[in-house]
């Protein structure tokens, strides 16, 4: 028995040191966990997706936005929805509140030097604002952007109407262009263009004018913190752009 016993403590001892070295070989002391590709320091860009927009499409938006300005972007877990985000007596989500959350939630990401958008896929405004809609709105720091208005039937991002390649691939074009928009007033300091082949261009007043307008900056870049390629309110929480 006592022989019996001495030889499962060296056969147990063998199996532990085989799994070890296995492990050492396979793993190694620093493996990579998340996402490796950019350090905290380099993602200068924060999505904060408020619930309903599908994982596909934030991917996708992250990969092009990656490369077009060559910086890291981070995005965040979903932001939940609620009736206190509403303007009284309205369905469409009050942007300037949308800021606000946005804001006290970048506070806790500990990348004091990115910039932030909020992308949510329903209706925004302001209170006062006079408009039917607004695509997007810019305040110092932080935009929020609708993706409501993106497709004709104003459905927003949704599963079903992105399984179709032709859709999809318009829906990021025009989500892209909106958001490049922000990028262009919170990053690089620019202002709203007459040209309609730049980006910067506004009003954006429907469908037709997102599609008219230019995909990149035409004007030169102030802030080449980023290094962008040439390729395709913290306070007041006053609205800085329509």
């Amino acid at each position: 028995m006592e022989w019996i016993s001495t030889r499962n403590i060296i056969i147990s001892s063998v199996v532990g040191l085989v799994t070890y070295a296995l492990v050492k070989i396979l793993f190694p002391a620093s493996a990579p966990i998340g996402n490796q590709t950019h350090t905290i320091s380099n993602q200068k860009i924060v999505i904060m997706p408020v619930s309903g927009v599908p994982t596909t499409f934030l991917t996708a938006l992250k990969k092009t936005l990656e490369s077009q300005h060559n910086t890291g972007v981070l995005v965040t877990t979903a932001i939940g929805k609620g009736d206190e985000m509403l303007i009284p007596g309205k369905d469409q989500y009050n942007a300037g509140y949308l800021a606000s959350l946005g804001m006290q939630i970048g506070k806790s990401l500990g990348r004091p030097d990115a910039f932030f958008i909020v992308l949510t896929n329903e209706d925004i405004n302001y209170p006062d604002s006079g408009l039917r809609f607004v695509y997007s709105a810019h305040y110092d720091g932080i935009s929020v952007v609708s993706l409501a208005r993106i497709n004709e039937l104003n459905f927003g991002v949704v599963p079903k109407l992105i399984e179709i390649s032709s859709t999809f691939l318009k829906m990021q074009e025009r989500a892209l262009k909106l958001i490049n928009k922000a990028i262009g007033y919170g990053v690089y300091d620019l202002d709203a263009s007459s040209n309609i082949n730049d980006v910067m261009y506004g009003p954006i007043m429907d469908i037709h004018d997102l599609d008219k307008a230019g995909s990149w900056y035409q004007k030169g870049l102030t802030n080449q913190s980023m290094s962008p390629t040439a390729g395709p309110q913290q306070a007041s929480l006053a609205p800085a752009h329509y």
